[in-house]
């Protein structure tokens, strides 16, 4: 195969093409290059209320099957990482197994099973033309015929074997005649074997991290919030924990303190630190979206009127220390108020690590040696140590790209002259979140932001935003997962 000749039709589009000059450009003959005629395929197919540029779907197999694959086609000037949102739509809409979206210059694809949209590729012109014979033995109508017929032929068993049952139930032989054709089983799919030495599993990593900054308005909840469900999304056992008595975590996923726990008759953030015989799974209230699934620790207003209670308990700075060992977590995150008071204290010598959020903003910053200097006391009293596993921004402005610098450069200043004989890190700028009005709007609606292309009451322009900030979120969290 001369991929670089099959795919000489890349040459044809520019940056200025449109929409339909990449469909009829670059998609089209991809199709014909893969081996479909023009029958094998629907454009502008109607999917509810909106359209999907292809379905490819050929008519010369069994009845009963689901689409092979939906196309979405994007003009080369649209960032496409922005509509991963829309094809997860149409394949949800449509059923179909396998999805591309594309801008003639960007290809990335798609699986999709039982809810989930898994991502399996990404390729640029390059890289695509490298990697196309992979992509051929995917996408081809061979494959898309080979696959369609063995589910079919896995179907046809279970109806044959639930006509068995009816038919011995109820003695009706007939129901077999239905059956009396056998369909044969399509050769499945050959699978080469790496002779590759395959990686060792890594020993998996268990952290407590308080995401603590004693200056409000940070965005510290939220990003808290949104951190977690990213890491949910790779893999990882996440709970948090909500120290604060305001509650924000609490009903930014959905949880009202005062209707889910107190009339209830449930228990909260105060049943652990202040009653001796309740556990950690005794409070752990389990919310799920999809594949997303957090564990949190809820709070009440209550806590706000039980600090000397607290300080008044026996070994108190250990309270929460003690409830959280032997747990089962990658990840514990624990969300404190912007404050120096006694939760605070508990929360940092219940950790195993901080992460500071902070804003390119002067207040901010400047709350970061007070933040630093809080966390070296609190080591001074714990038996291992606390680090600090680096300063993430949130509510990042785009737009002011000149005081960011500023801000970056006084930033990085406090964090030299404050790190004493700690390495303290400013996480990379592709990590830092951005100020958008979704990120804000998802925990007043109870969700985190991954859950922004599910809405219908959301615009268009405004999942596209939620989808900018998604990827920013699995760099931070790859970034974080990394440090650690």
């Amino acid at each position: 195969m001369n991929t670089s000749k099959q795919l000489r039709f890349l040459e044809s589009i520019t940056p200025k093409s449109s929409e339909s000059d990449i469909a009829h450009k670059v998609v089209l003959p991809l199709l014909h290059s893969l081996g479909y005629r023009d029958g094998d395929w629907k454009s502008e197919v109607g999917l509810g209320k909106k359209k999907v540029d292809f379905l490819v779907d050929p008519p010369d197999v069994l009845m009963s099957h689901l689409p092979y694959l939906v196309i979405e086609v994007k003009a080369p000037h649209k960032n496409t990482s922005q509509s991963v949102w829309q094809i997860g739509d149409y394949m949800r809409q449509s059923r179909a197994i396998l999805g591309l979206l594309t801008n003639g210059y960007l290809f990335h694809l798609f699986y999709f099973y039982q809810g989930r949209l898994i991502s399996i590729a990404d390729y640029s012109q390059s890289t695509l033309t490298e990697n196309f014979g992979l992509v051929f033995n995917l996408l081809n109508k061979a494959t898309c015929l080979k696959v369609r017929s063995a589910l079919h032929y896995s179907q046809h068993q279970v109806h044959l074997r639930f006509a068995s049952l009816i038919s011995d139930a109820f003695g009706s032989k007939a129901m077999l005649k239905l059956f009396a054709k056998k369909t044969e089983p399509a050769q499945p799919i050959t699978e080469q074997k790496s002779t590759e030495p395959q990686p060792v599993e890594k020993e998996r990593s268990s952290m407590i991290i308080t995401v603590f900054n004693n200056k409000g308005g940070v965005g510290k909840t939220t990003l808290t919030i949104n951190l977690a469900a990213t890491l949910t999304k790779l893999g990882k056992r996440v709970l948090l924990i909500d120290i604060d008595a305001q509650a924000n975590l609490s009903t930014g996923l959905g949880i009202d303190p005062l209707n889910d726990v107190e009339l209830a008759g449930k228990k909260d953030i105060t049943h652990l630190l202040l009653e001796p015989k309740t556990k950690l799974n005794d409070v752990i209230y389990r919310k799920r979206w999809g594949d997303i699934q957090l564990d949190i620790v809820p709070s009440h207003i209550r806590l706000s009127e039980m600090e000397g209670e607290l300080i008044q308990t026996v070994d108190s700075d250990r309270l929460l220390a003690k409830k959280l060992k032997n747990h089962e977590y990658d990840f514990i995150f624990i969300d404190p108020p912007p404050s120096f008071g006694k939760v605070n204290g508990i929360s940092l010598m219940a950790s195993s690590g901080i992460l500071i959020p902070t804003q390119l903003s002067p207040y901010p910053i400047r709350a970061l040696e007070y933040v630093i200097g809080r966390v070296e006391k609190v080591e001074a009293y714990k038996d291992e140590p606390l680090p600090i596993l680096g300063v993430a921004v949130s509510m990042y402005d785009q737009r002011s790209s000149s005081f960011n610098l500023a801000m970056e450069e006084s930033l990085r200043e406090i964090l030299f002259r404050n790190s004493r004989d700690r390495t303290i890190e400013l996480f990379p700028e592709n990590t830092w979140i951005p100020r958008l009005n979704i990120i804000a709007k998802c925990p007043d609606k109870g969700y985190p932001i991954q859950q922004a292309e599910f809405d219908d009451q959301l615009s268009a322009p405004e999942r596209e935003a939620a989808q900018s900030a998604i990827l920013r979120l699995e760099k931070l969290a790859n970034h974080l997962m990394n440090v650690i």
